[in-house]
C-alpha cells in the first residue's frame, strides 16, 4: 500500500529521527482511519489522498506514509462507526506526534478550470447526479491539518480517527461549476471513544415548522454538542459550535414509515448535549448564522467502548428551542 516511509533528518536511524516527538525507543503499531459527519444535499463527497504525514513538537515532517495508489473515499460512505482506513498496523517509531496532515492528490488543488478539464479528477462532490469538482486548497501542498496528540506506546498498538465534519466544510465556488472543501478536522483516540445512537419519532417532523422531509428525514439532523445543558445554535463560528451532526435514517415495516434512527460514533468519553433541528438542511456554513429550531434538547453520557442512547419522541406540549441571532 505504501511506496515508502519517509522519516526527516540527515542520516539518522528511525528512533533518532522520532527522538524530538518525545520517543522513548522501540516502536508500536498505528492504524490511521477517516469518518465523516454527514452534509446535506450531496450524493457523494470523494477525496483521493496521497500521502498522510505525522509532524514532531517542531512542527517538522517525522514520518510519511506515500501511498502506492490514490486512496480515494467517499466520505458519504464512512458515518456513524464506520471509517477507511488510510494507515492499518504500520510499525513506526514510539513517541507522541502532534500533528497529523493528510496530503490530497495534487489534481485536487488544481484551479477550477483546470479541475474541470480533468476527466480522472479524484475528489468530487455529487449533486443531483452530477459530478462537480471539490477543490482543496493547498491540499496537495500543505494538507489538510488536524492537531494531535497521536501517542504510540512502544510494543503497543494505537488506532486513531480523523472525523471530517462535512456540514461545515463544503460551499459552492459562485456559480463556477466548482465547490471548495475547507474540512474541519478532530482526531480521537478509538481506545477512548464510545457511540451514541437514538430514534427519532415522525411525528416530530410533521409540524408546520418543519423544513425537512417527513419521509425520508432529509433536512433534520441530530446536533451534538461539547458539554452538559448547552444551549444549541446553529453552525456559525461562534461558541456554542456543534461538535458534529447525524443524518437521519428511515426504518421501514412493510413499505411503511415507522421511525428514524441515527448514530454518532468515535465521540470521546465524557458529557454532552443533544439535540434535533428539522430545519439543519438550512443552516449554511460560517459565517452565516441562521436562526433555525431545535427541538428536546438534553443531556448524554458517553463511556468509551459502550452505546448509549438518546430517543427523540412526542411529548405533550412540545416546546421547540430557538437559536438566536
Amino acid at each position: 500500500m505504501f511506496r515508502h516511509i519517509w522519516v526527516a533528518g540527515l542520516g539518522l536511524a528511525l528512533l533518532a529521527g522520532c527522538s524530538d516527538s518525545g520517543s522513548g525507543g522501540g516502536t508500536g503499531a498505528l492504524s490511521l482511519g477517516v469518518t465523516d459527519a454527514p452534509v446535506d444535499d450531496a450524493d457523494a463527497v470523494v477525496v483521493g489522498f496521497s500521502a498522510v504525514e505525522l509532524l514532531d513538537a517542531d512542527g517538522g515532517v517525522a514520518l510519511r506514509f506515500d501511498f502506492d495508489e490514490i486512496q480515494t473515499v467517499d466520505l458519504l460512505e464512512q458515518q456513524g462507526d464506520n471509517q477507511f482506513f488510510l494507515i492499518q498496523d504500520e510499525q513506526i517509531p514510539s513517541g507522541v506526534y502532534e500533528e497529523v496532515r493528510l496530503i490530497v492528490a495534487e489534481q485536487s488543488n488544481a484551479s477550477c478550470n483546470a479541475a474541470q478539464a480533468n476527466p480522472n479528477r479524484p475528489s468530487y462532490i455529487t449533486v443531483d447526479g452530477v459530478d462537480y469538482p471539490l477543490i482543496v486548497p493547498s491540499g496537495a501542498q500543505t494538507g489538510l491539518k488536524v492537531r494531535g496528540p497521536l501517542t504510540i506506546a512502544a510494543g503497543g498498538s494505537a488506532a486513531y480517527t480523523v472525523d471530517f465534519d462535512l456540514r461545515k466544510s463544503i460551499a459552492e465556488r459562485g456559480a463556477t461549476g466548482c465547490y471548495n472543501l475547507r474540512p474541519v478536522l478532530r482526531v480521537v483516540d478509538n481506545a477512548e471513544v464510545g457511540t451514541l445512537t437514538g430514534s427519532v419519532d415522525p411525528a416530530l417532523l410533521a409540524d408546520s415548522s418543519c423544513t425537512a422531509d417527513p419521509v425520508s428525514g432529509a433536512g433534520a439532523a441530530v446536533y451534538v454538542y461539547s458539554g452538559s445543558g448547552v444551549t444549541p445554535d446553529d453552525f456559525d463560528g461562534t461558541d456554542p459550535e456543534p461538535l458534529t451532526t447525524a443524518l437521519l435514517q428511515p426504518e421501514m415495516l412493510d413499505g411503511a414509515l415507522v421511525d428514524f434512527s441515527y448514530e454518532v460514533g468515535f465521540l470521546l468519553e465524557g458529557n454532552y448535549t443533544v439535540a434535533l433541528s428539522c430545519q439543519a438542511g438550512d443552516d449554511l456554513p460560517a459565517p452565516s448564522d441562521d436562526d433555525i429550531v431545535f427541538i428536546q434538547p438534553g443531556d448524554v453520557e458517553i463511556i468509551r467502548d459502550t452505546v448509549s442512547e438518546f430517543d427523540f419522541a412526542v411529548i405533550d406540549e412540545e416546546v421547540p428551542v430557538e437559536t438566536t441571532e
